[in-house]
Parts: C-alpha cells; sequence; structure tokens
C-alpha cells in the first residue's frame, strides 16, 4: 500500500518562464561635448527702475531693506542703519554730517548708495544745469524746472509742496537731487 507522504514535502512545480523577448540593439548617440563658458556669478538683484531713474540714481530712498541689494544693505549698515531703522526712514547720526567730515568707510557707503558730495552737502542747489548729470537734470525738468529758472534760481510751484503731496514719482525725482522726507519739508 502506498505511504502517505506530507503536504509539506510534496514536491512543487514552478511555473514556466515566458519565453525572452528579442533584444534589440542599443545604439548610442555620439557625446557633443559643449564648450564650458564661465557664466559671472549675479549676486545683485535687477535694480528696478521708476519714473526713469534707477534705484542707485535715488540713493535707494524708496527701496525696502527686503528689497536692497546685498552691497546697498552693507553700505546702509556701516552708517548705522537696521532694517527698522531703513523702512521707517529714520534719521542717524550720519545725516547731520557734512560730506568732507564723513569717514572713508562712510564716504565708500553712501557712495555706493548713490550719494555724492554736492547731493549730500548742497541738493546740486549751486550747481550750474550744464554742471548737472543728465539724470539730475531730467528729474528737475520733470520738478517743474528747465535751465534758465534753474540757473537763474526761480522757485517753481514745486516749492511750494509738502512732501506728503508729491506723486511717488515726483518723489523719486527729489531723491535723485539728494532729497528725502526729512530734509524736504
Amino acid at each position: 500500500a502506498p505511504t502517505a507522504v506530507p503536504s509539506s514535502f510534496k514536491p512543487t512545480t514552478k511555473p514556466a518562464t515566458p519565453a525572452a523577448a528579442p533584444v534589440e540593439p542599443v545604439v548610442e548617440e555620439p557625446v557633443v561635448e559643449e564648450p564650458v563658458v564661465d557664466e559671472p556669478v549675479v549676486e545683485e538683484p535687477v535694480v528696478e527702475e521708476l519714473g526713469d531713474f534707477t534705484d542707485e540714481q535715488a540713493k535707494f530712498e524708496d527701496v525696502s531693506w527686503s528689497k536692497l541689494p546685498l552691497s546697498a544693505r552693507e553700505a546702509a549698515k556701516a552708517i548705522g542703519f537696521d532694517e527698522k531703522q531703513w523702512d521707517e526712514k529714520e534719521w542717524l547720526d550720519i545725516d547731520d554730517k557734512h560730506w568732507e567730515d564723513l569717514t572713508d568707510e562712510e564716504t565708500t557707503a553712501c557712495e555706493t548708495l548713490g550719494w555724492d558730495a554736492i547731493s549730500w552737502d548742497e541738493k546740486y542747489e549751486n550747481q550750474s544745469w550744464e554742471d548737472m548729470p543728465n539724470h539730475v537734470q531730467k528729474a528737475a525738468e520733470k520738478l517743474g524746472w528747465d535751465q534758465e529758472n534753474w540757473d537763474d534760481d526761480w522757485d517753481t510751484p514745486t516749492w511750494e509742496k509738502g512732501w506728503e503731496e508729491f506723486t511717488e514719482e515726483e518723489q523719486r525725482c527729489l531723491h535723485v537731487l539728494g532729497y528725502c522726507m526729512q530734509t524736504w519739508d
């Protein structure tokens, strides 16, 4: 009589493996190496323009701290600003100094922010029209001056307005001349 084989000893059958699909040969494309071009590292964000003037020409006066290019932010720190002071347009001790009294570090920082001795101390008031940079002439024109009334020191309706009465573009033009809210009113 046949002996019973426990189920754990029953042979298992493997399913048949399907026939392998034919392998198509791999054709490799020739590798064309592009020449490596060293692209300059861009550290500064794109400078915004409002009213035909760059942020630097407008002394970054209407640019929030978070939008300042790194170099401008570092320059602002070098002359005593932090984010809160910058965004709230606070008056700092440096604002009471004449250009000639600035330290070398302060002068460099102010130049980075778009200032020069004439815009810092005089707001171009003692400059002849011909001696002013083109962008300053353009800002003055937008505020009502031309060569004749500038050189002859005529007042324009601009002089009668308070800071808050100016449009954003007019304020930017005043920044180009070297004015800010505290120095205008």
